[in-house]
């Protein structure tokens, strides 16, 4: 394809490729962006309540350790308080029950490291026993005069008011050793009672950080920054999970002060979650285990509340998902959506681009040796190829963005169709003013959406013969003047006109050394030439490569006529163009011969077509003798379409006798067709069409099993009669070289076990001696079947008689031309000389056309073997023949 045609293809692309980025990439893009939108949102989500999940977990957990430690704390004051060295000094309170429990507290100190004070305090708030832990682990039982009085503290002032079995639960507070060191204390007591009577306060001080180092050393087990903080009922921050125990207050933060809307929450249930400010929260109450027998003041109220929580901008790094920890992603994902979806467009639209040129291309291909003009939806030309440049006289670059409809004429009637595809006559205007008939199909090529991209407009060559087009465009009510509008003119005006249809007999030839483009100029100068000879001033009319119409106005079916086209025959006895060429013409007039435009040109074709048939000169004019004679040639060709289904031909024969004996040795048989309507149809008016057609192996067969036939059924009365019989049939050139048929006769001859040499084959000359090793090889072929060979028509094609001594024959048939110029000294010469030759190669001598009984008497005084012709018999039926056989050798 042209590189301009490329362009033109490719020019569209951009539009299409930024349509489709704006209807369906870009779309796709924003749909991906927001998929993953979704898709982050679930995560996060999902990932949130992973994290709810894992603080509930943690929560339970603390709250559970803090628990268990917390009763651990109480069974150890109950411990205490239920000893018999308690109950005793309830009963009798002296020094000596008071010195048994002191001891008792020395012991309990002594086992459990997590209790660094056991105190009792009496009835007034003064300290009556105190053992210490000091550090060291060293148990000391304080002396009494470093005993406190703890009247004004919260511990006692509490606890005196309580009711018995009532635990007072003091806060985590932190109390400074000796040595400066600081411990957290968290104190458990309980009232003692006898009876109703107040008697003291037993209270023991915990280690607070052996209950909440839990919450540090769970906190250093997760893998997540997740926040455990310890709130007391008030929201003030007792201990966070990443501080040690030792900093309990010391943050001094408030958390309901910094969250005010966290109170609510947390003391709407024990435990949930609850998200203020994109910060989730979740809690879990702590509460005080005590015995059954226990209670604590003041009632159902949590000691602490266990507080987890994150920001939820810190779920991605928390989760560690990767989607939600790069939140690029989304946008690097959908970018390259986007630019892989314009580049799948670009690459999709390039790609149908490059198969819609390499459809248009490959049209062109296909049709390479037509003309074929590209045109766009507004039907102009984008391309054309040499073919159709020839075929219009114009240059591409002259074409380009003309409408294809100028430079042609459609006859819109659908002929036929050529691969599915509407095939209809069109005139081209040639560039001279001539017009070319082509058989033109459109094939349309579509975007994906149904719309009109490219036409390709294939002009190939014309099938259309006259009679065609007159009848198409009757059918379709077309107006001759739109059809042939110079000539049609030209009969409006009554002028006098005679059409010429000029056909080249040897275009078969002719077409098999030129191609495609080759022809159209080669029609083009012709065309042209014959204008000018004829010395015309009207369009030609090229029908087709080899049938073209000049008119000649004022001109009638007279000498004149005669003259100027014998001129113009002798011009071309010259080569035209570097070719030989013959010319035949047909000639019509208006008004003598034909009334109108169609039957003007149908009348000059038809008489065209009689040339060769007449064999009178090399031109005709129309008359309606010539019509007659070309519809029964017409007839004859469209019956034999089915003349070898029907009964209608049939072998007749012709007797060959002996010279000698004046008896019948073998006969020749002949083609007859007896027609219904056509009658009695010469083997010269068919065989021609026959051969044409390409049908003479048809007649072959036929006239091969029909003689076969006849052997077969008379096998038995010839071999009574004529033991020597001989039945002679004739084969054509294709015949002859065609194997199957060859193949036939040896079968049909085995299947009806036909004796050697009752069948032979008669060849012409030419046949024989065209190529003289492969006809040898068939002859040797034939021989080996048992038939003899004969040639035919002899002397009328080879003036040489050398080639009798290369081929291996049985008889030769001297040709009938030569007995009748008897007694003629050359005729008699050749027949001399071909019975001496005869006698050298084996060869029976038969003369044919003998006619007259001198020709049979001189044959017979020259030694000749045997004759044919219509002295004795023309060819008869099978019935007649049998009975000439009857007649003639039974009575002989």
């Amino acid at each position: 394809m042209y590189k301009g045609e490329a362009m033109v293809l490719q020019g569209k692309i951009p539009k299409r490729v930024l349509r489709l980025i704006f209807l369906i990439v870009l779309p796709l893009a924003l749909v991906c962006f927001t998929l993953f939108l979704g898709y982050e949102h679930s995560l996060l989500t999902q990932a949130s309540l992973r994290l709810q999940a894992e603080q509930q977990k943690g929560n339970l957990i603390i709250t559970n350790q803090i628990e268990s430690v917390f009763s651990q704390y109480v069974s150890d004051l109950l411990v205490v308080y239920n000893s018999n060295e308690f109950s005793g000094y309830i009963q009798d309170p002296n020094e000596g029950t008071l010195l048994q429990l002191a001891r008792l507290f020395v012991r309990i100190t002594n086992q459990k490291e997590y209790i660094y004070h056991q105190r009792f305090i009496g009835t007034e708030g003064k300290e009556l026993i105190q053992v210490d832990r000091n550090p060291g682990g060293l148990i000391t039982l304080v002396g009494e005069d470093q005993l406190e009085d703890l009247h004004q503290f919260e511990l006692f002032q509490y606890t005196r008011n309580l009711a018995p079995r009532v635990l007072y639960i003091s806060k985590v507070a932190t109390e400074r050793n000796a040595d400066g060191s600081e411990k957290s204390i968290i104190t458990l007591a309980l009232p003692a009672y006898r009876g109703s009577v107040f008697l003291g306060i037993v209270a023991i001080d915990f280690d607070a950080c052996q209950m909440l180092s839990f919450l540090s050393a769970y906190q250093g087990t997760l893998d997540k920054d997740l926040g455990f903080t310890l709130v007391d009922q008030l929201g003030w921050v007792v201990l966070a999970g990443a501080d040690s125990c030792s900093a309990l207050y010391a943050s001094y933060r408030n958390l309901f002060s910094e969250v005010s809307e966290l109170q609510a929450a947390l003391y709407d249930s024990d435990q949930g979650s609850v998200t203020v400010d994109h910060t989730v929260y979740t809690y879990q109450a702590v509460y005080p285990r005590t015995s059954e027998r226990l209670s604590r003041a003041p009632g159902h109220v949590r000691l602490w509340t266990l507080v987890s929580s994150y920001d939820i901008a810190d779920v991605p790094h928390l989760t560690h998902e990767f989607l939600l920890s790069h939140g690029s992603v989304k946008y690097v994902i959908t970018l390259l959506v986007l630019v892989l979806g314009s580049l799948l467009v670009i690459f999709y639209q390039v790609r149908a681009g490059d198969k819609q040129q390499m459809r248009i291309s490959s049209l062109i291909a296909d049709y390479a040796t037509d003309g074929i003009v590209v045109c766009d939806a507004q039907q102009k030309i984008t391309f054309c190829n040499q073919a159709f440049e020839h075929l219009s006289g114009y240059k591409q670059n002259e074409l380009i963005g003309r409408s294809s409809h100028r430079l042609r004429q459609d006859l819109q009637v659908v002929a036929r169709t050529r691969h599915q595809e509407e095939v209809h006559p069109a005139w081209v205007f040639h560039r001279s003013g001539n017009r070319f008939l082509t058989s033109l199909s459109i094939i349309h090529l579509f975007t994906r959406e149904k719309k009109l991209e490219y036409s390709v407009e294939v002009y190939s060559p014309s099938v259309w013969t006259p009679a065609d087009i007159s009848e198409l465009c009757e059918l379709a009510n077309h107006d001759p003047s739109q059809c042939f509008p110079s000539v049609f003119s030209l009969l409006s005006s009554k002028t006098t006109v005679s059409c010429l249809c000029f056909k080249v007999q040897n275009s078969k030839e002719l077409g098999m050394q030129l191609n495609q483009i080759e022809r159209a100029k080669f029609s083009q100068n012709l065309a042209q030439t014959l204008a000018n000879l004829l010395g015309s001033t009207i369009d030609v009319y090229a029908f087709s490569f080899d049938s073209y119409f000049v008119f000649l106005k004022d001109s009638g079916l007279d000498q004149v006529l005669s003259n100027k086209i014998q001129g113009l025959m002798k011009a071309f006895q010259e080569p035209f163009n570097t070719f030989d060429i013959r010319l035949d013409c047909g000639v019509s007039n208006y008004p003598s011969t034909s009334s109108n435009v169609f039957d003007l040109l149908v009348d000059a074709y038809l008489a065209s077509q009689m040339v060769e048939k007449l064999k009178d000169g090399r031109y005709v004019f129309y008359t309606s003798e010539v019509r007659k004679q070309y519809q029964r040639y017409t007839a004859i060709r469209q019956a034999l379409a089915t003349v070898f289904k029907s009964d209608q031909m049939r072998l007749f024969y012709q007797a060959q006798l002996s010279i000698e004996k004046g008896t019948i040795i073998g006969a020749e048989a002949l083609i007859r067709w007896e027609h219904p309507t056509l009658g009695s149809i010469r083997p010269d008016e068919f065989l021609p069409i026959l051969q044409e057609q390409q049908q003479l192996d048809q007649l072959g067969r036929f006239v091969i099993t029909e003689s076969i036939q006849f052997l077969s059924r008379n096998l038995a009365f010839l071999q009574a009669t004529c033991p020597a019989f001989s039945l002679s049939i004739n084969l054509s050139p294709e015949e002859f070289s065609n194997p199957s048929l060859i193949d036939l006769l040896g079968s049909l001859l085995r299947e009806h076990r036909i004796p050697d040499n009752y069948l032979t084959v008669e060849l012409t000359e030419h046949t024989a001696v065209e190529n003289l090793t492969s006809a040898n090889a068939t002859l040797d072929k034939l021989h080996a079947q048992g038939i003899a060979i004969a040639i035919d028509d002899f002397g009328t094609g080879f003036s040489s008689l050398s080639y009798l001594m290369e081929l291996s024959i049985d008889m030769i048939k001297i040709d009938r031309s030569f007995i009748s110029r008897y007694p003629d000294s050359e005729s008699v010469t050749i027949y001399k000389t071909v019975l001496l030759l005869a006698k050298e190669v084996g060869a029976t001598v038969l003369a044919e056309g003998v006619e007259k009984a001198e020709q049979l008497a001189f044959l017979s005084e020259i030694g000749c073997d045997q004759y044919q012709g219509y002295l004795f018999s023309k060819a008869v039926d099978e019935t007649t023949f049998l009975k000439q056989i009857e007649e003639v050798n039974i009575q002989t």
